[in-house]
């Protein structure tokens, strides 16, 4: 796994943009700006919220997940059980939270005993945990410190995570939130004396639900459906107009895929005359000026 050392500073990715300031909530905690959302099939569809208070308030009613997402510009709320991928960050407004378009998406935690601080460039911590993939492991790796860090390595599509015992935070620069700056969190005093064992195996049992989602059963992959933000479960093993990988890329995958190919529109074949198999085109008919060449139709020289 990539890890950047202890005390790090990373270049901040600067965006300027309209500004909008993240709205304040009861209990959920600010964790980032993205500019998609990441929800599981069994998740609610998404609904019209006036502000992010509303979108709290309707997944703590309705849909208690561990996360909800806000997008100010539709006004649409998202209660999802999946952490934000640290791929799909993008800068915020200030060091205090809220997105820098208000075409993105602003991200809260709603189990987390830990509440938010601000951004820094760089931090200097007791304790650093392995790099994570999802939110919620570096929570609880912190669960029993005064406060945590995390930085979104967007490139690397993971987030480095830090620990400080005191809850306060060491930081250097603060900056504006965003990919590759350091989030940072503490506990109350009173949250770290009671109840913080309690949160915090309800974080580790998370962690765990989270790590058994899959977004389609078995082998297939979840393909990008273009320009409509949604996806569809393919088996791209066999699947004749998608054979090795999804057409248009895999839904909110920030890392490099394997593209597909639609079988029957590769020259030469006759009509009806090809099959994906194993996650490639084979064909066994081949149009008139064409000859058969291990399963593709090659131009007769």
């Amino acid at each position: 796994m990539f890890s950047f050392p202890i005390s790090v500073s990373l270049p901040l990715v600067a965006l300027l943009g309209s500004t909008f300031l993240a709205t304040s909530v009861n209990a959920a905690t600010y964790i980032g700006c993205t500019d998609s959302v990441i929800v599981g099939s069994s998740n609610p569809p998404s609904s019209t919220q006036g502000n992010v208070g509303k979108c709290e308030s309707y997944c703590a009613e309705n849909y208690p997940n561990p996360y909800f997402y806000y997008r100010a510009d539709l006004e649409v709320c998202f209660c999802s059980d999946n952490s934000p991928g640290a791929g799909i960050y993008d800068p915020g407004s200030s060091n205090l939270g809220g997105c820098a378009s208000t075409s993105d998406y602003q991200v809260y935690a709603t189990t987390t005993s830990f509440e938010f601080q601000g951004c820094y460039d760089n931090m200097v911590t007791d304790k650093a945990p392995s790099d994570v993939i999802e939110l919620e492991d570096c929570f609880a790796a912190c669960g029993t410190e005064g406060s945590a860090m995390f930085l979104p390595a967007y490139n690397y599509d993971l987030f480095q995570c830090r620990c400080n015992t005191p809850n306060t935070i060491s930081g250097v620069n603060e900056v504006t939130c965003g990919p590759n700056v350091w989030f940072t969190f503490t506990h109350s005093a009173a949250a770290t004396a009671s109840g913080l064992a309690r949160r915090n195996l309800k974080e580790r049992l998370l962690a765990v639900k989270r790590q058994s989602l899959t977004l389609c059963p078995g082998n297939a992959k979840a393909c990008s459906v273009p320009d409509t933000g949604a996806y569809e479960c393919i088996d791209t093993t066999s699947e004749l107009e998608s054979c090795g990988g999804c057409m248009f890329g895999e839904f909110q995958s920030s890392k490099n895929v394997t593209l597909g190919t639609d079988c029957s529109s590769l020259p030469g074949i006759a009509r009806g005359a090809v099959t994906c198999r194993n996650s490639q085109c084979e064909a066994f008919a081949c149009k008139k000026g064409y000859e058969l060449v291990a399963g593709l139709c090659v131009p007769i020289a």
